[in-house]
């Protein structure tokens, strides 16, 4: 028999979707194990929610809009001692390879059953990760390999493809995840458009599809220096 907790699992919520969010809710509060102590959209909103309520657990998706899931996760830990769960429609193994990496318990897809993402948010809030083997043979191999002596690797080449004005607005970028692009332009004196064109010729180069994978990206190369 399934052992309740002496108290419902705090729960926040964090999503760019309202609508999602809404339904998320409900069926969390349908299974006693929960209660939803909140339901953010952006870094702002999870903030003040964590600090009123102190989350047992966090269910947050990796792309937030504008803002980069991956970014919150450093952020949220050093606010609290939340257990962190990714919920997430982006199929990028990278991707979740990296949430794991900077402190994220656990990946369930949003194609999963209900079920799973139940038993997911108990099993990180036991301690516990929620991972494939897969996964962990994954991230396993990549803290042996940043640990291994380092020659000239396929990445240290794409990144050396870029000019420097092109490394110049990545690191820009990168540092300001949760920033509008235009945001990003006024900071370094140049126009939204030209601040779109040196993305989309960085996104060619290293082979990524948006901000989202360029933080991937970048995060992976400084895990490895």
């Amino acid at each position: 028999m399934r052992t309740l907790p002496v108290a419902p699992i705090q729960v926040l919520l964090i999503d760019c979707q309202r609508i999602l969010l809404a339904g998320l809710a409900l069926l969390l509060q349908s299974d006693a194990r929960f209660v939803v102590c909140g339901m953010a959209t952006n870094q702002n909103e999870a903030l003040v929610l964590i600090g009123q309520h102190q989350p047992d657990v966090i269910v947050l998706d990796l792309d937030l809009g504008e803002q980069n899931g991956l970014y919150l996760i450093p952020e949220f830990h050093s606010k609290c001692q939340s257990k962190m769960l990714v919920l997430t429609s982006n199929k990028n193994l990278a991707l979740h390879d990296q949430a794991i990496i900077t402190g994220a318990r656990g990946i369930v897809n949003k194609d999963e059953l209900p079920t799973t993402l139940f038993t997911a948010i108990e099993k990180v809030y036991r301690g516990e990760l929620w991972l494939n083997r897969d996964a962990t043979a994954r991230i396993l191999l990549g803290v042996a390999k940043a640990h291994a002596p380092k020659g000239t690797s396929a990445e240290d080449k794409l990144m050396a493809s870029l000019t420097k004005k092109e490394n110049q607005i990545m690191q820009a970028v990168v540092a300001s995840t949760g920033k509008h692009l235009k945001t990003i332009a006024d900071e370094l004196f140049i126009s939204q458009h030209t601040l779109r064109n040196h993305l989309a010729s960085i996104y060619e180069k290293l082979g990524v599809a948006n901000r989202l994978e360029l933080y991937v990206f970048f995060s992976a190369q400084n895990l490895v220096k």
